[in-house]
Parts: C-alpha cells; structure tokens; sequence
C-alpha cells in the first residue's frame, strides 16, 4: 500500500505504511469483532482498513482534517469491498463528528503532530468514548532521527501520559512498537 500523500505536512508526520507493524499493533488492541471504533487523524486509512477487519461485526470511523486523505481512504476501502469503515471530514478540530459515549475504542496516531490543539482532541475523543472504552495513541518516539516531524514538535511517553491522564483517562499500557514508535493504551 505504497503512500500517495502529496501534502508536506503529512509526510513529516506520518511514517510511511510499511514502517510500522500495522498486525502487531492491532494485536495490542483491546478491540473485539462487535466494538466501534474511531481512528482520529486517519491519514490514508493505513489503520483504519486493519481495524475495519479486526471489528468485522462492529463499525470504524476514520476521522481526518486532510480531504485528500479520506479520498484514498475511500478509494481502499471502495477497492477491498470493506462496508463496516465510513470515512469523515474533520471541519472544526475543537468538536469531533462523534456522538457523546459512542464508541468503544479510539485510536489516535500522531495526534500531537496533527492537531492544533492535541488536548482538545483528547477531551472529544473523551466525550466520545463509552465509560471503560480504550484509546490507543501512537507517537514518535522523541530520540528517532531518521525521519518523521522535528524532534521539537515530538512529545515523550511520559508527557503525552500525563496529558491524557489530565482529561481524566486512567493509564493501561506503554509498547514500543519499534524505534520510531511508541503506543499507550489508556482506559476511560
């Protein structure tokens, strides 16, 4: 699934599909076949298709501010037949397109990067998840050098934790999905 963003921006922030592990980190999930999820800052539906599979009897919505990115989601999604992902235009980043106490899971990859106001992200994705429901946050690892966004606009495990922890989300569980990488589980 080789990238096809043109925007600059998008590509100092996400990695290419191919870097990271998109089975292992699904394994990580909390999900079961029967949650919905959202999948906040989609870009290309690199996880958004995965996640449409693993929740095979539950929904996915893949949310991005970036319409060009929801038109290759799309077209994914179109090409493997995949009908349980809708894919959403994000239009004012302070209010997610999302009912309060909806979904069952959120997954939000390089949200610090995405967002002009990554804890405003935090606290819709909050308002949105069903008490007990999961968040998943992948991030840049601060130390990787090789590529991705300036290592200034990066955050560490330890102060994105903090943050989520500050809406009110309780802390589960910290991978290392690689050495550009980093996931926290976190629980509502």
């Amino acid at each position: 699934m080789p990238s096809t963003t043109t925007t600059k921006n998008d590509r100092q922030i996400r990695p290419e599909p191919g870097d990271l592990d998109i089975y292992h980190i699904m394994s990580l999930l909390p999900a079961m076949p029967y949650h919905e999820i959202a999948d906040v800052y989609c870009g290309e539906g690199t996880l958004s298709v995965p996640l449409g599979k693993l929740v095979y009897r539950g929904k996915v919505t893949a949310l991005d501010t970036v319409k060009k990115n929801l038109t290759v989601t799309r077209r994914q999604l179109k090409n493997i037949r995949l009908t349980n992902v809708k894919a959403s235009h994000i239009s004012d980043e302070s209010v997610l397109p999302l009912k309060d106490e909806s979904i069952d899971g959120a997954m939000a990859s390089f949200f610090v990067q995405s967002s002009a106001k990554p804890e405003r992200t935090l606290e819709e994705i909050s308002r949105s998840l069903k008490k007990g429901g999961w968040l998943a946050l992948i991030e840049w690892h601060k130390n990787f050098e090789e590529s991705g966004p300036p290592l200034s606009k990066r955050i560490t495990p330890e102060k994105c934790r903090a943050m989520a922890e500050k809406i009110g989300f309780r802390f589960y569980m910290r991978h290392d999905l690689s050495d550009m990488a980093y996931m926290l589980l976190l629980r509502k």
